[in-house]
């Protein structure tokens, strides 16, 4: 492998550094200021990546990782940098993305933030068998592999769930499993994946001990659970929904950190104002994680959402907590026949952001303000760039969501020009 010194000079969404000393290269594992040596791994037509495998003038900011893991296991990118830098990384990334590809310079309103470590309450655990041993390895997949490194504690997960993963790991009955997906919150759930499923391995799970009510589901999730309730119960804060239940099934959307979602709830209703009498369409609304908390003042709320199992979760939430005025649209956003107007449309779509055909559809709805929840700043600032003309983006701001990670979670408010 070919091997380089490099000047790491500006931060890349997905956790790399650009350099331009030798052609344009992305290097993994550097931090914008530092000198390295680095080992190349792919030669494309236009660029390099390359590991760094020498730090040759340190940053500042650099500290040691907290997981003995880091660099093995793909969950995480920014252990090795401080958090304070981690937030101004993802930060100059938000800009720089809107200023190259929309066109947009706009200073970024202040960054919401909670904490950087133990805030997921979803994960998805790794099983792989292994020759000659008594119980499969636990653990996630090695970056861009199907390799399961071994974690015995994730530093992201909250402590219910490292919990679980001390007891499950080396238990015998995990053999045929090949994920174990759980969610916790006031209760939790856990749902098995693989060839080998079966009744006895449910009630195995059950049985070793875990906290609260818990509900354990098959893979094809249509075949009952074996105790508990198939959805794991969570609170809405008093503060931003007035203390609203909200359920949340395996396979249906789930903000992992819980605490920080339920500040972007607040901080989205605070920018939209007063909602008294508007009409209101939230847009891959999934089980009503905005809509809940708008409920008890706007007019009427329509939820666009085709997955099946959010929109489950959706109707139980709302018979859960009363409420009248929210409806769902059971298809693709594309395809939805709306002839009707709106005054705010919120839309949080996948990482690959609005389609046309869901820009031209939201361009007609002529809502007066739309708040656009993004996981990829390159795709909102693509779509930002498609609303310009008939939309203003007065406010953008960094929810740094995923802390030690270099995912970047995007609120955008625009409004009708």
């Amino acid at each position: 492998m070919k091997t380089m010194e490099l000047d790491s000079l500006a931060p890349i969404y997905g956790g790399m550094c650009l350099s331009r000393l030798d052609g344009v290269v992305f290097i993994k594992g550097a931090i914008p200021g530092e000198k390295v040596l680095a080992e190349v791994k792919e030669t494309r037509r236009d660029y390099s990546i390359a590991e760094a495998i020498e730090i040759l003038n340190s940053s500042t900011d650099r500290v040691a990782p907290r997981c003995r893991v880091y660099g093995r296991c793909g969950g995480c990118h920014y252990q090795h940098i401080s958090y304070e830098r981690q937030l101004s990384l993802k930060e100059e990334i938000v800009t720089d993305c809107l200023r190259r590809i929309a066109k947009i310079d706009i200073p970024l309103a202040e960054t919401i933030f909670g904490n950087q470590w133990n805030y997921r309450r979803k994960v998805q655990f790794k099983l792989s068998a292994t020759p000659n041993a008594s119980a499969p390895v636990m653990g996630f997949y090695r970056e861009n592999t199907r390799d399961v490194v071994a974690v015995d504690e994730c530093a992201l997960l909250n402590g219910t769930l490292n919990r679980f993963l001390a007891k499950l790991k080396g238990a015998r009955f995990l053999s045929g499993i090949r994920e174990v997906h759980m969610l916790t919150g006031k209760t939790s759930v856990a749902f098995l994946k693989g060839p080998d499923v079966d009744e006895a391995k449910l009630e195995f799970l059950l049985d070793i001990g875990f906290d609260g009510a818990v509900g354990a589901l098959a893979p094809d999730y249509q075949r009952t659970h074996v105790a508990g309730d198939a959805y794991c119960l969570l609170s809405m804060g008093d503060a931003s929904a007035r203390g609203i239940d909200y359920t949340v099934s395996p396979q249906g959307f789930f903000q992992s950190n819980w605490e920080l979602n339920q500040v972007l709830v607040e901080k989205v209703a605070e920018l939209l104002g007063d909602v008294s009498g508007k009409k209101v369409i939230d847009v891959y609304g999934g089980a009503g994680n905005f809509s809940l908390a708008l409920s008890r003042s706007a007019k009427d709320i329509t939820i666009v959402e085709d997955n099946p199992y959010s929109t489950t979760d959706g109707s139980r939430n709302i018979a859960l907590n009363d409420i009248k005025n929210i409806s769902y649209v059971t298809k693709s956003f594309e395809k939805i026949r709306e002839s009707k107007t709106y005054d705010i449309a919120i839309v949080d779509p996948p990482r690959i952001g609005l389609t046309r055909a869901a820009i031209e559809k939201l361009l007609s709805l002529k809502a007066e303000t739309i708040a656009y929840i993004s996981c990829n700043p390159s795709t909102f600032a693509r779509d930002a760039a498609k609303l310009q003309g008939r939309y203003t983006l007065s406010s953008v701001r960094l929810i740094d969501m995923f802390p030690n990670t270099y995912h970047c979670e995007v609120l955008g408010m625009f409004h009708s020009t």
